[in-house]
């Protein structure tokens, strides 16, 4: 007799332990991270800013990434959707991240602030190719320091230098 209650104790134990187990979650994944250094021409850009408003991207920010998201990067700011409250710009981007696996594109918004040019951003992935197709729908979080060129500096060229992480929905 204690054989069998034994015997049907370790059995509900084990339909227990069965059934508790596929309410385990799977692990998320890792954020993907990448280095980014980026520059802008601000040189003559009173003549150019009507090219900036309009649908071609003459105005933007280029540079390369490293990382897990080794490539190059390209944002294009939406001009006529920027304010400035106080020494705070608010900024929205669309950006299209190009490596050797796939394209990437998204959009986000963020503020730059002009008294420590530190910069701030949060956006997703809308757009994916090739081995990063998974990627649509992951949030970007991104965060890193405006560089302004030197006083008095005939070329206007402000850089950029940050990272950014992509993180599963």
């Amino acid at each position: 007799m204690k054989k069998s209650v034994t015997a049907v104790l370790a059995g509900c134990m084990l339909a227990l332990v069965m059934a508790s187990a596929p309410t385990v979650a799977a692990a998320e994944p890792e954020p993907l991270r990448a280095e980014m250094t980026m520059s802008f021409d601000m040189s003559n850009f009173q003549a150019r800013f009507p090219a900036c408003v309009s649908e071609e991207p003459l105005c933007v920010w280029s540079g390369d990434l490293s990382g897990d998201l080794a490539g190059s990067i390209v944002v294009s700011e939406f001009w006529d959707q920027i304010f400035v409250v106080g020494n705070t710009e608010h900024f929205f981007e669309a950006f299209t991240i190009t490596t050797g696996h796939g394209v990437i594109s998204g959009v986000d918004k963020g503020v730059w602030d002009f008294n420590t040019n530190k910069v701030r951003a949060n956006g997703w992935i809308t757009e994916a190719t090739g081995d990063w197709s998974y990627l649509v729908g992951y949030k970007l979080h991104e965060s890193g320091y405006v560089i302004p060129p030197p006083e008095g500096a005939e070329v206007l060229i402000f850089g950029f230098t940050g990272e950014m992480f992509l993180v599963a929905p």
